[in-house]
């Protein structure tokens, strides 16, 4: 099919509107609000971090509830419902006297939010791009890196002007994300090609690398429950786990980590942040690239070796309290593709598209837990063997990791020969 006569960029663009104002807006800034608001209105910093907690939990719940509901329901009329009630819940924090209505607002709104984030965004990209599609994922995730940088500091300065200001925070969030996403969800989604009489995005060039093509355009892939059941099944689980663990582990310490070497750690960690939100931007838009040029497995191992250096760098740092080597992090922050690309793009190469929301939500729980522990598992290690050491047994992780992304592949190429032309439709969970 010839590039010009596909109907789906307008997709594309409804992918990165996702990324950038819900995903970046709503949820990776959501971390200022937690100072003022306990400032405010008197809440222990730790009482806050149960949001968190719940946040995570309700969402990933949200997920697999949404995900069932875009593929059977009508996804404008699901996603403005999401959209309202997310924003609707910022909106009534604003009212929120005790910590408990907190748990209870936000624990809801992130069963709303899952239906504005990472999820449509996987499945949009996924359903509209066959070739290209890792390229295609790359820029619609690397609106959360630019609309991070940007809304982060607009934020801040609602939050700074007042103690108070977080309310007002809230609804320009609530407000902004609200009328922009109902005209997204109106104007610019579209479920699937085969709903609007077209096809998905094919430029019909190839892959250099055969496991780039393990996939096939005429292959339509395996229900949830076949997925679910195949030896496949496990290395995904293994995959998204440790990735989880490797991206929480490391970068909720480092800024710990730079205070715990030198007299201005503070100076230093907040130079580390930025380096990081730099990088991991620019991994994103590369990585997606070289997996549609090279394939999925050489790019894993890219990012191995990016991660052992930049790991390496810090072990160094700690070892000499040398500040030019902490900005070998950087090597590291560029290979912080992997959470946002790899589980989306690895799921649709390796059990195609039949039942890929629900798949995705299911997978997607597992990488949350492994988020979870990563921080943990940090902590209990630096107090043992402190952090260099930890260090090093994070690159063993990333070892571990490709290892999976390696049988998940294998995987799913015996899953194509066994059911080339997907599997039976009494399969179907």
């Amino acid at each position: 099919m010839e590039t010009k006569k596909f109907k789906g960029w307008g997709v594309l663009v409804a992918a990165f509107i996702m990324s950038f104002f819900p995903t970046a807006i709503l949820n990776n800034c959501f971390s200022l609000y937690m100072n003022p608001v306990c400032e405010d209105l008197g809440f222990a910093n730790s009482a806050w971090s149960m949001v968190n907690l719940i946040a995570s939990l309700t969402s990933a719940v949200g997920a697999m509830i949404i995900a069932g509901l875009y593929q059977k329901k009508n996804m404008k009329l699901m996603m403005i419902i999401c959209t309202v009630g997310a924003c609707a819940c910022f909106a009534v924090a604003t009212f929120a006297t005790a910590i408990w209505q907190m748990y209870l607002i936000f624990g809801l709104e992130n069963i709303f939010l899952a239906g504005l984030t990472q999820l449509p965004i996987s499945m949009l990209v996924t359903a509209w791009f066959e070739s290209k599609r890792s390229t295609m994922m790359s820029i619609a995730m690397a609106g959360t890196g630019i609309g991070g940088m940007i809304w982060s500091p607009v934020l801040t300065r609602f939050i700074s002007a007042s103690t108070t200001g977080w309310k007002t925070a809230m609804l320009f969030s609530a407000v902004v994300v609200g009328v922009v996403m109902i005209l997204t969800a109106l104007f610019l989604v579209k479920r699937s090609p085969q709903e609007y009489g077209t096809e998905p995005y094919r430029t019909g060039d190839g892959s250099a690398d055969a496991e780039a093509t393990a996939a096939q355009p005429s292959w339509i892939g395996v229900s949830k429950k076949t997925a679910t059941k195949s030896g496949a099944w496990k290395a995904i689980l293994g995959t998204v786990l440790l990735v989880g663990i490797l991206a929480s582990g490391v970068t909720t310490h480092v800024p710990n980590f730079a205070t715990s070497i030198v007299n201005d750690g503070n100076i230093l960690a907040g130079n580390l942040l930025a380096i990081y939100s730099i990088g991991s931007l620019i991994g994103i838009l590369v990585a997606g690239v070289l997996m549609d040029k090279i394939g999925i497995k050489k790019t894993v191992i890219l990012s191995l070796i990016l991660q052992a250096i930049g790991l390496g760098c810090l072990v160094a740092f700690g070892m000499t309290g040398n500040k030019l080597l902490s900005y070998g992090y950087l090597f590291f922050a560029l290979a912080m593709f992997l959470p946002k690309l790899l589980p989306a793009i690895l799921l649709s190469t390796v059990f195609g598209v039949k039942d890929y929301g629900s798949i995705y939500a299911t997978a997607n729980l597992f990488f949350l837990v492994g988020a979870a522990l990563g921080s943990v598992l940090t902590s209990i290690l630096q107090g043992i063997v402190g952090y260099a050491m930890s260090w090093l047994i994070y690159i063993v992780i990333a070892v571990l990791m490709f290892l999976c992304v390696a049988a998940a592949l294998k995987g799913g190429k015996k899953l194509q020969e066994q059911y080339p032309d997907g599997d039976p439709e009494d399969a179907v969970a």
